[in-house]
């Protein structure tokens, strides 16, 4: 059997189990099992598969049936330049966080400060601080096992320009310390959708990343409360969000006393973001 082969094996039992991306997948999981990545598969389409990399796909396609995420299977994850190291414990970076950095990355001032609030992967600070090298960028994690998996990637990509605090939003933040952007993709989720969601992220994903209350707005909505005190004088924050809480997360910020609350729709023409801005001295 040739790789190309493999590959359209996998492909098509992921296609006969309603998979999205069938054919994506499949490449993924075959140029992983045989030890190459996807653009070194497209040149060795017709070489002979072994035993071991047959093997290793047809555990790849297992899991996935189970419904794993790929990302987990394979143990990584693409995000902008980045390859995140992610597995469970962490959220997995969404193409949707991707373009929050798209609009945010060029307002960062030269030599500012950032905060994210919630880091997953490490995936929008260590974006930031690769990107914008003359930046210090302040991660904070809940999460135990989620900050396993960013200082793994911290270590990896040997970013020298991020700190990560273990703790609750600003609870771990000195007193006094104030950030040109804070950022975040927190847990927005209402606790009644959880049967709703894909059995790969409900089953999978951590549900302290995913959940926030019955209405989905706990976390965001403390967050905001605080975040007048830890932004410079015109100082941004965004956050991601779901869209059903968009105009009440925006009376949020406006009741923090937050300036140009704004609604920002993501690359698909939905509303996802909300930006807001502190008060000029």
């Amino acid at each position: 059997m040739t790789l190309h082969e493999l590959v359209k094996q996998i492909s098509s039992a992921l296609e006969e189990a309603s998979f999205d991306a069938p054919d994506v997948e499949a490449r993924y999981f075959v140029a992983d099992a045989a030890g190459m990545d996807d653009r070194d598969l497209m040149l060795h389409d017709f070489q002979e598969a072994d035993a071991q990399t047959v093997s290793r796909a047809g555990d790849f396609l297992t899991r996935r049936l189970r419904h794993e995420p790929w990302q987990y299977i394979l143990g990584h994850a693409p995000f902008r330049d980045l390859d995140l190291a992610v597995g469970p414990g962490c959220l997995i970076p969404r193409p949707e966080t991707e373009y929050m950095l798209d609009f945010v990355m060029g307002k960062i001032p030269h030599g500012g400060s950032v905060c994210e609030l919630g880091v997953g992967s490490g995936a929008v600070s260590l974006s930031i601080a690769s990107e914008r090298p003359d930046t210090w960028v302040t991660g904070v994690e809940l999460s135990p096992d989620a900050m396993v998996w960013a200082k793994r990637n911290l270590e990896r990509l040997g970013v020298k320009n991020v700190t990560f605090l273990a703790g609750d939003l600003f609870d771990p933040v000195p007193a006094g310390t104030r950030f040109d952007l804070i950022a975040a993709n927190l847990p927005y989720i209402p606790e009644p959708m959880r049967a709703e969601l894909p059995e790969n992220v409900r089953d999978y994903e951590p549900e302290e990343a995913l959940f926030a209350g019955i209405d989905g707005l706990d976390v965001i909505a403390r967050a905001i409360k605080k975040i007048p005190q830890f932004l410079n004088p015109a100082g941004i924050m965004i956050f991601e969000l779901d869209p059903c809480h968009a105009e009440r997360a925006a009376r949020l910020a406006e009741e923090a006393g937050l300036d140009d609350v704004r609604l920002i729709h993501d690359q698909y023409g939905v509303i996802r973001f909300l930006k807001a801005r502190a008060q000029a001295v």
